[in-house]
C-alpha cells in the first residue's frame, strides 16, 4: 500500500512539472496587439501562445473579425509581424481569410463577425507580435491593399518601444525541401 501511495505521489509530482514547464514557455508580458488599418475590416480579439499539443509545444494563434463596411467580403489577408524580446523582426505569418473563417468560404456579410486561429509545428520565442490587414477583395471585386506609409506611421504610433519593424510585408513561405 505505501508502494502505491509512493508512485502515486511521485506520478503527481512530475506531472505537475510537466504543466509547470508548459506554462513557463511564454513570456508573461508578451504584447498582442492589433493594428486596425482597413476600412472594411476591424480585428479583436489577438492572442498568441505556446502549447502544448500533439505531443509537443506549437504555437497557437487566435484572432476575430468583423466587418464594418458596406458590402460583403470575399477574401482578405491577416499580416502578423512577430518580435523577439530585443525587439528583433521575427519570421512573421500570412494568413487568408477566405470569407467567414477557415471552415466557412461565404462571403464574410456587412456586420458579420468571424474567427479563426493557426496552429504552427513548433514554439516560438515571440514577445511582441502585431496584426493588420494588408489586403482584401470586396463583392463588387474591389481590392483595397493598405498603403505602406500610413502603416508605418501607425506602428510607430503604437508605443511598443520597437525602433525598427523592419519589413512590413509579408514574409515568403520557406521553400519545402
Amino acid at each position: 500500500m505505501k508502494s502505491f501511495l509512493f508512485r502515486s505521489i511521485i506520478f503527481v509530482v512530475l506531472l505537475s512539472a510537466c504543466n509547470i514547464s508548459f506554462a513557463d514557455s511564454n513570456f508573461p508580458d508578451r504584447k498582442a496587439l492589433v493594428l486596425n488599418t482597413c476600412p472594411f475590416v476591424e480585428l479583436s480579439e489577438f492572442s498568441f501562445a505556446n502549447r502544448y499539443s500533439d505531443r509537443s509545444t506549437r504555437f497557437l494563434q487566435n484572432l476575430s473579425w468583423k466587418n464594418v463596411g458596406e458590402q460583403p467580403i470575399v477574401a482578405f489577408e491577416i499580416v502578423i509581424l512577430k518580435y523577439d524580446p530585443f525587439n528583433r523582426r521575427q519570421i512573421g505569418t500570412k494568413w487568408t481569410v477566405t470569407g467567414v473563417d477557415s471552415a466557412n468560404w461565404r462571403p464574410l456579410a456587412v456586420g458579420e463577425i468571424g474567427k479563426d486561429g493557426t496552429l504552427s509545428y513548433g514554439d516560438e520565442e515571440v514577445f511582441t507580435s502585431i496584426a493588420y490587414v494588408r489586403h482584401a477583395r470586396l463583392a463588387d471585386g474591389t481590392i483595397w491593399s493598405v498603403d505602406d506609409a500610413e502603416l508605418s506611421a501607425k506602428l510607430r504610433g503604437l508605443g511598443t518601444g520597437i525602433s525598427d519593424f523592419g519589413d512590413v510585408k509579408p514574409d515568403p513561405k520557406p521553400k519545402q525541401l
